[in-house]
Protein backbone atom coordinates (compact mmCIF):
# COMPACT_ATOMS: atom_id res chain seq x y z
CA UNK A 1 0.00 0.00 0.00
CA UNK A 2 1.26 3.18 -1.07
CA UNK A 3 1.90 6.30 1.27
CA UNK A 4 -1.60 8.43 -0.32
CA UNK A 5 -3.32 4.94 0.42
CA UNK A 6 -2.11 4.50 3.72
CA UNK A 7 -3.12 8.20 4.35
CA UNK A 8 -7.20 7.62 2.69
CA UNK A 9 -7.33 4.40 4.39
CA UNK A 10 -6.94 6.36 7.77
CA UNK A 11 -8.54 9.24 7.17
CA UNK A 12 -11.61 7.07 6.57
CA UNK A 13 -11.36 5.04 9.68
CA UNK A 14 -10.94 8.40 11.53
CA UNK A 15 -13.80 9.75 10.25
CA UNK A 16 -15.77 6.64 11.20
CA UNK A 17 -14.72 7.16 14.92
CA UNK A 18 -15.19 10.69 15.06
CA UNK A 19 -18.40 10.06 13.69
CA UNK A 20 -19.20 7.27 15.70
CA UNK A 21 -18.36 8.00 19.08
CA UNK A 22 -20.09 10.63 20.22
CA UNK A 23 -23.50 8.96 19.11
CA UNK A 24 -21.83 5.94 20.83
CA UNK A 25 -21.16 7.49 23.82
CA UNK A 26 -25.05 8.53 23.94
CA UNK A 27 -27.10 5.62 22.81
CA UNK A 28 -28.28 2.64 25.17
CA UNK A 29 -28.21 -0.15 22.04
CA UNK A 30 -31.17 -2.06 24.80
CA UNK A 31 -34.52 -2.56 23.34
CA UNK A 32 -37.74 -2.08 25.26
CA UNK A 33 -38.08 -5.87 26.11
CA UNK A 34 -41.63 -7.85 26.33
CA UNK A 35 -41.84 -10.82 27.57
CA UNK A 36 -45.93 -12.67 27.51
CA UNK A 37 -45.82 -16.18 29.27
CA UNK A 38 -49.58 -17.57 28.98
CA UNK A 39 -50.38 -18.62 33.05
CA UNK A 40 -53.57 -20.65 32.13
CA UNK A 41 -56.09 -20.69 29.02
CA UNK A 42 -56.30 -16.83 28.03
CA UNK A 43 -54.42 -15.50 30.82
CA UNK A 44 -51.21 -13.74 30.36
CA UNK A 45 -48.64 -12.40 32.37
CA UNK A 46 -46.20 -9.82 30.91
CA UNK A 47 -42.66 -8.35 31.46
CA UNK A 48 -41.96 -5.31 30.01
CA UNK A 49 -38.52 -4.18 30.51
CA UNK A 50 -38.37 -0.03 29.36
CA UNK A 51 -34.12 0.67 28.15
CA UNK A 52 -32.97 4.00 30.54
CA UNK A 53 -32.81 6.07 27.55
CA UNK A 54 -36.77 6.23 28.07
CA UNK A 55 -37.50 9.35 30.27
CA UNK A 56 -39.52 8.67 32.77
CA UNK A 57 -42.89 10.69 31.26
CA UNK A 58 -42.74 8.99 28.34
CA UNK A 59 -42.73 5.15 29.24
CA UNK A 60 -44.80 2.72 26.71
CA UNK A 61 -48.15 1.74 27.18
CA UNK A 62 -49.01 -2.04 25.77
CA UNK A 63 -52.52 -1.69 24.10
CA UNK A 64 -54.05 -5.00 24.36
CA UNK A 65 -56.58 -6.20 21.94
CA UNK A 66 -60.38 -5.81 22.59
CA UNK A 67 -61.30 -8.85 24.11
CA UNK A 68 -58.79 -8.04 26.53
CA UNK A 69 -59.22 -7.29 30.65
CA UNK A 70 -56.26 -6.24 32.65
CA UNK A 71 -56.55 -8.15 35.37
CA UNK A 72 -53.44 -6.65 37.37
CA UNK A 73 -50.26 -4.40 36.98
CA UNK A 74 -47.00 -3.43 38.58
CA UNK A 75 -44.34 -1.11 38.04
CA UNK A 76 -40.82 -1.54 39.89
CA UNK A 77 -39.46 2.17 39.94
CA UNK A 78 -35.81 1.93 40.54
CA UNK A 79 -35.65 -0.85 37.85
CA UNK A 80 -37.24 0.16 34.54
CA UNK A 81 -39.83 -2.67 34.61
CA UNK A 82 -43.65 -3.39 34.99
CA UNK A 83 -45.63 -6.60 35.12
CA UNK A 84 -49.08 -6.97 33.39
CA UNK A 85 -51.73 -9.65 34.22
CA UNK A 86 -54.13 -9.71 31.53
CA UNK A 87 -57.00 -12.19 30.45
CA UNK A 88 -57.79 -12.34 26.69
CA UNK A 89 -60.40 -14.75 25.94
CA UNK A 90 -59.65 -17.09 22.82
CA UNK A 91 -56.04 -16.35 23.20
CA UNK A 92 -53.88 -13.67 21.62
CA UNK A 93 -53.14 -15.52 18.21
CA UNK A 94 -54.22 -13.52 15.19
CA UNK A 95 -54.55 -10.45 17.43
CA UNK A 96 -52.73 -7.40 17.25
CA UNK A 97 -50.76 -5.87 19.95
CA UNK A 98 -49.67 -1.69 19.91
CA UNK A 99 -47.00 0.25 21.70
CA UNK A 100 -48.06 3.40 23.31
CA UNK A 101 -45.64 6.37 23.77
CA UNK A 102 -46.75 9.27 25.24
CA UNK A 103 -44.55 12.20 24.10
CA UNK A 104 -42.90 10.55 21.07
CA UNK A 105 -41.45 7.63 19.46
CA UNK A 106 -37.80 6.93 21.09
CA UNK A 107 -37.02 4.72 17.95
CA UNK A 108 -36.08 1.91 19.65
CA UNK A 109 -36.18 -1.45 18.41
CA UNK A 110 -39.13 -4.11 20.35
CA UNK A 111 -37.93 -7.22 21.03
CA UNK A 112 -41.76 -9.02 21.83
CA UNK A 113 -41.67 -12.63 22.85
CA UNK A 114 -44.74 -14.57 23.59
CA UNK A 115 -44.68 -18.37 25.29
CA UNK A 116 -48.06 -20.06 25.16
CA UNK A 117 -49.23 -22.77 26.70
CA UNK A 118 -49.37 -25.60 23.70
CA UNK A 119 -46.96 -24.43 21.21
CA UNK A 120 -43.55 -22.98 20.59
CA UNK A 121 -42.16 -19.39 21.36
CA UNK A 122 -42.88 -16.88 19.02
CA UNK A 123 -40.41 -13.96 18.63
CA UNK A 124 -40.65 -10.70 16.98
CA UNK A 125 -38.29 -8.05 16.55
CA UNK A 126 -40.00 -4.59 15.35
CA UNK A 127 -38.06 -2.35 13.79
CA UNK A 128 -38.08 1.44 15.77
CA UNK A 129 -40.47 2.97 13.47
CA UNK A 130 -43.11 -0.04 14.09
CA UNK A 131 -45.92 0.04 17.27
CA UNK A 132 -47.98 -2.71 16.60
CA UNK A 133 -47.69 -6.57 15.84
CA UNK A 134 -50.07 -9.22 14.75
CA UNK A 135 -49.53 -12.30 16.72
CA UNK A 136 -49.46 -15.12 14.21
CA UNK A 137 -50.48 -18.32 14.55
CA UNK A 138 -47.81 -20.06 13.68
CA UNK A 139 -44.65 -17.93 12.61
CA UNK A 140 -43.15 -20.30 10.62
CA UNK A 141 -39.14 -20.48 10.14
CA UNK A 142 -38.86 -17.70 7.20
CA UNK A 143 -40.22 -15.30 9.88
CA UNK A 144 -37.88 -16.55 12.64
CA UNK A 145 -35.07 -15.81 10.26
CA UNK A 146 -36.25 -12.63 8.98
CA UNK A 147 -36.61 -11.68 12.45
CA UNK A 148 -33.37 -12.72 13.92
CA UNK A 149 -31.11 -11.73 10.93
CA UNK A 150 -32.63 -8.51 11.23
CA UNK A 151 -32.06 -8.21 15.60
CA UNK A 152 -28.66 -9.06 14.54
CA UNK A 153 -28.04 -6.34 11.72
CA UNK A 154 -29.42 -3.65 14.24
CA UNK A 155 -27.36 -4.95 17.65
CA UNK A 156 -24.13 -4.30 15.39
CA UNK A 157 -25.58 -0.58 14.32
CA UNK A 158 -26.96 0.71 17.32
CA UNK A 159 -24.18 -1.34 20.00
CA UNK A 160 -21.69 1.11 18.23
CA UNK A 161 -18.72 0.52 20.49
CA UNK A 162 -18.51 -2.99 17.97
CA UNK A 163 -18.13 -0.66 15.12
CA UNK A 164 -15.60 1.33 16.55
CA UNK A 165 -13.37 -1.87 17.29
CA UNK A 166 -13.97 -2.44 13.39
CA UNK A 167 -12.55 0.90 12.74
CA UNK A 168 -9.86 0.84 14.78
CA UNK A 169 -9.01 -2.29 13.72
CA UNK A 170 -8.34 -0.90 10.17
CA UNK A 171 -6.40 2.01 11.73
CA UNK A 172 -4.17 0.16 13.37
CA UNK A 173 -3.70 -2.64 10.27
CA UNK A 174 -3.68 0.03 7.98
CA UNK A 175 -2.45 -2.47 4.79
CA UNK A 176 -5.39 -4.11 3.18
CA UNK A 177 -4.16 -7.23 3.75
CA UNK A 178 -4.08 -7.00 7.20
CA UNK A 179 -7.50 -5.65 7.33
CA UNK A 180 -8.98 -8.38 5.54
CA UNK A 181 -7.31 -10.31 8.35
CA UNK A 182 -7.98 -8.68 11.57
CA UNK A 183 -11.67 -8.33 10.61
CA UNK A 184 -11.29 -12.63 9.37
CA UNK A 185 -10.05 -13.00 12.91
CA UNK A 186 -12.54 -10.85 14.84
CA UNK A 187 -15.97 -12.56 12.90
CA UNK A 188 -14.65 -15.98 13.70
CA UNK A 189 -14.03 -15.37 17.44
CA UNK A 190 -16.70 -13.94 18.09
CA UNK A 191 -18.97 -16.18 16.41
CA UNK A 192 -17.11 -18.79 18.24
CA UNK A 193 -18.27 -17.41 21.63
CA UNK A 194 -21.60 -16.13 20.75
CA UNK A 195 -22.22 -19.52 20.14
CA UNK A 196 -21.08 -21.02 22.79
CA UNK A 197 -22.69 -18.58 25.33
CA UNK A 198 -25.91 -18.52 23.69
CA UNK A 199 -26.54 -22.65 23.79
CA UNK A 200 -25.37 -22.16 28.19
CA UNK A 201 -22.36 -23.89 27.53
CA UNK A 202 -19.95 -20.96 28.63
CA UNK A 203 -21.71 -18.07 31.19
CA UNK A 204 -20.41 -14.61 32.04
CA UNK A 205 -22.06 -11.93 33.58
CA UNK A 206 -22.79 -8.80 31.46
CA UNK A 207 -22.12 -5.76 33.07
CA UNK A 208 -17.84 -7.29 33.66
CA UNK A 209 -18.37 -8.17 30.05
CA UNK A 210 -19.24 -4.52 28.66
CA UNK A 211 -16.67 -3.41 30.37
CA UNK A 212 -13.91 -5.70 29.11
CA UNK A 213 -14.78 -4.97 25.89
CA UNK A 214 -14.61 -0.86 26.45
CA UNK A 215 -11.11 -1.78 27.42
CA UNK A 216 -10.57 -3.49 24.74
CA UNK A 217 -11.21 0.02 22.37
CA UNK A 218 -8.84 1.79 24.93
CA UNK A 219 -6.04 -0.74 24.61
CA UNK A 220 -6.64 -0.59 20.79
CA UNK A 221 -6.57 3.26 20.80
CA UNK A 222 -2.82 3.09 23.16
CA UNK A 223 -1.46 0.78 20.52
CA UNK A 224 -2.74 3.21 17.39
CA UNK A 225 -1.03 5.93 19.30
CA UNK A 226 2.16 4.70 20.14
CA UNK A 227 2.06 3.98 16.26
CA UNK A 228 4.97 1.36 16.47
CA UNK A 229 5.48 -0.73 13.59
CA UNK A 230 8.01 -3.37 14.98
CA UNK A 231 4.43 -3.90 18.03
CA UNK A 232 3.37 -7.49 17.99
CA UNK A 233 -0.17 -5.66 17.96
CA UNK A 234 1.20 -3.68 14.68
CA UNK A 235 2.70 -6.81 12.95
CA UNK A 236 0.14 -9.24 13.94
CA UNK A 237 -3.61 -7.31 14.24
CA UNK A 238 -5.18 -10.73 13.62
CA UNK A 239 -4.24 -12.02 16.68
CA UNK A 240 -5.56 -8.76 18.65
CA UNK A 241 -8.57 -8.83 16.56
CA UNK A 242 -8.83 -12.62 17.03
CA UNK A 243 -8.38 -12.36 21.29
CA UNK A 244 -10.84 -8.79 22.18
CA UNK A 245 -13.22 -10.91 19.42
CA UNK A 246 -14.03 -13.75 22.11
CA UNK A 247 -15.09 -10.96 24.50
CA UNK A 248 -16.95 -8.75 21.69
CA UNK A 249 -18.78 -12.13 21.42
CA UNK A 250 -19.84 -12.53 25.11
CA UNK A 251 -21.56 -8.82 24.19
CA UNK A 252 -23.46 -10.10 20.86
CA UNK A 253 -24.46 -12.79 23.52
CA UNK A 254 -26.19 -10.21 25.92
CA UNK A 255 -27.70 -8.75 23.33
CA UNK A 256 -29.63 -11.91 22.06
CA UNK A 257 -29.98 -13.32 25.81
CA UNK A 258 -32.61 -10.49 26.39
CA UNK A 259 -35.09 -12.27 24.03
CA UNK A 260 -33.46 -16.12 24.07
CA UNK A 261 -33.74 -18.36 21.09
CA UNK A 262 -36.59 -20.47 20.01
CA UNK A 263 -36.24 -24.14 21.42
CA UNK A 264 -37.87 -24.94 18.17
CA UNK A 265 -35.87 -23.22 15.64
CA UNK A 266 -32.95 -22.89 18.35
CA UNK A 267 -30.04 -23.23 15.44
CA UNK A 268 -31.77 -21.16 13.03
CA UNK A 269 -31.70 -18.32 15.12
CA UNK A 270 -28.70 -18.50 16.69
CA UNK A 271 -27.33 -18.85 12.79
CA UNK A 272 -29.10 -16.13 11.63
CA UNK A 273 -28.86 -13.28 14.76
CA UNK A 274 -25.05 -13.82 13.81
CA UNK A 275 -25.69 -13.62 9.87
CA UNK A 276 -27.08 -10.55 10.84
CA UNK A 277 -24.31 -9.10 12.71
CA UNK A 278 -22.12 -10.34 10.16
CA UNK A 279 -24.04 -8.41 7.56
CA UNK A 280 -24.59 -5.12 9.47
CA UNK A 281 -20.23 -5.09 10.23
CA UNK A 282 -20.10 -5.92 6.46
CA UNK A 283 -22.03 -3.08 5.21
CA UNK A 284 -19.75 -0.51 7.62
CA UNK A 285 -16.62 -1.94 5.80
CA UNK A 286 -18.08 -2.12 2.37
CA UNK A 287 -19.02 1.64 2.96
CA UNK A 288 -15.55 3.01 4.25
CA UNK A 289 -14.33 1.28 1.18
CA UNK A 290 -16.37 2.51 -1.45
CA UNK A 291 -15.60 5.92 0.27
CA UNK A 292 -11.40 4.85 -0.26
CA UNK A 293 -12.40 4.54 -3.74
CA UNK A 294 -13.35 7.51 -4.50
CA UNK A 295 -11.47 9.19 -2.32
CA UNK A 296 -8.30 7.45 -3.72
CA UNK A 297 -9.45 8.91 -7.50
CA UNK A 298 -8.44 12.05 -6.48
CA UNK A 299 -5.85 12.47 -3.76
CA UNK A 300 -4.34 15.51 -4.37
CA UNK A 301 -7.03 16.98 -2.70
CA UNK A 302 -6.91 14.68 0.46
CA UNK A 303 -3.49 15.50 0.94
CA UNK A 304 -4.58 19.39 0.99
CA UNK A 305 -7.33 18.92 2.82
CA UNK A 306 -5.74 17.07 5.39
CA UNK A 307 -1.96 18.58 5.44
CA UNK A 308 -0.89 15.68 8.12
CA UNK A 309 1.51 12.87 7.92
CA UNK A 310 0.29 9.47 8.61
CA UNK A 311 1.60 9.47 12.37
CA UNK A 312 -0.24 12.58 13.28
CA UNK A 313 -3.76 11.29 11.40
CA UNK A 314 -3.28 7.99 13.60
CA UNK A 315 -2.81 9.95 17.01
CA UNK A 316 -5.89 11.96 15.82
CA UNK A 317 -7.82 8.53 15.03
CA UNK A 318 -6.19 7.48 18.68
CA UNK A 319 -7.74 10.45 20.88
CA UNK A 320 -10.65 9.77 19.03
CA UNK A 321 -11.42 6.25 20.11
CA UNK A 322 -9.51 6.53 23.27
CA UNK A 323 -11.10 9.27 24.41
CA UNK A 324 -14.74 7.35 24.99
CA UNK A 325 -13.45 4.17 25.71
CA UNK A 326 -11.66 5.81 28.88
CA UNK A 327 -15.11 7.27 29.69
CA UNK A 328 -16.36 3.70 28.92
CA UNK A 329 -14.52 1.79 30.90
CA UNK A 330 -14.74 3.54 34.12
CA UNK A 331 -18.83 3.96 33.65
CA UNK A 332 -19.06 0.10 32.91
CA UNK A 333 -16.62 -0.88 36.02
CA UNK A 334 -18.83 1.05 38.17
CA UNK A 335 -21.66 -0.68 36.96
CA UNK A 336 -20.06 -3.84 37.09
CA UNK A 337 -19.27 -3.16 40.79
CA UNK A 338 -22.14 -1.91 41.27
Amino acid sequence: MNGKTDRIVQSLAIVAIAFLSPIASAHDARPLSIGIIEQTDGVYRAVVRTPPTVETQNMPRIIWPDPCQLVESTTVRLVPASTILVSCPGGLENQTIRINYPAFNPSITTLIRLQTANSAPITAVLPPDELQWNVPADPGFSSIARDYLMLGFRHIWEGLDHLLFVAGLMLLARQARKILWAVTGFTVAHSITLSLASLGFVRLAVAPVEAMIALSILFLAAEIARDNPTSFSRRYPVVLSFVFGLLHGFGFASALGEIGLPRSELAAGLLFFNLGVELGQIVFIASLALLALGWRLRPSNIDRATGLAPGQLALIGAYCLGIPAAFWVLERTAVAFG
